[in-house]
């Protein structure tokens, strides 16, 4: 499968639960009881894509100091997938553990939208540039990751996050 179609896919999950949330009442989308609310966790998982973006467009700046793709990686990324599954968790980085006082749902989803749509166009500048097998990123778990495993991980991040979103709303 594609990269972009990957991303396609990414979309389709991730504008469901937009769907999903929509005809909420606002009490439910920002209830906290000392855990995230269900706005602050899908912020959350956007801040960390766009973060994510914004790392790697200044990697690639730099092409010369990109490595390969450590074989160790895939298998951090294979114990990550086991490792969320399980329910553990890790603290978010500070930099996207910050929320704004007021999330707007239809914001949230536009901003999304624009930022899914960059992520695509690096795809293709990763792919001309042939840099996407290429350790572009670094994930806190993972280590060093090329494109693939990215998509990977925002897909893990999503689904993760997901189920807490389900049991947030599950009571309503």
């Amino acid at each position: 499968m594609t990269y972009n179609k990957r991303l396609t896919n990414l979309n389709s999950k991730t504008f469901k639960i937009f769907k999903k949330l929509e005809n909420l009442p606002e009490r439910v989308l920002y209830f906290s009881d000392e855990k995230w609310s269900v706005l602050e966790i899908l912020y959350h998982v956007w801040l960390a894509e766009i973060s994510s973006e914004k790392y790697i467009r200044t990697k690639i700046q730099y092409p010369e100091t990109i490595i390969n793709t450590p074989l160790l990686s895939y298998a951090k990324a294979f114990l990550t997938k086991y490792f969320l599954l399980l329910g553990l968790t890790i603290k978010a980085p500070e930099i996207t553990a910050k929320f704004p006082k007021k999330i707007s749902l239809k914001e949230l989803q536009d901003n999304w939208l624009k930022s899914r749509s960059s992520f695509s166009k690096l795809i293709d500048e990763l792919e001309q540039k042939q840099l996407a097998d290429k350790a572009i990123f670094r994930h806190a778990l993972m280590g060093r990751i090329n494109l693939s495993l990215t998509l990977y991980f925002f897909e893990l991040h999503l689904n993760h996050h997901v189920k807490q979103i389900n049991k947030r709303i599950s009571a309503y």
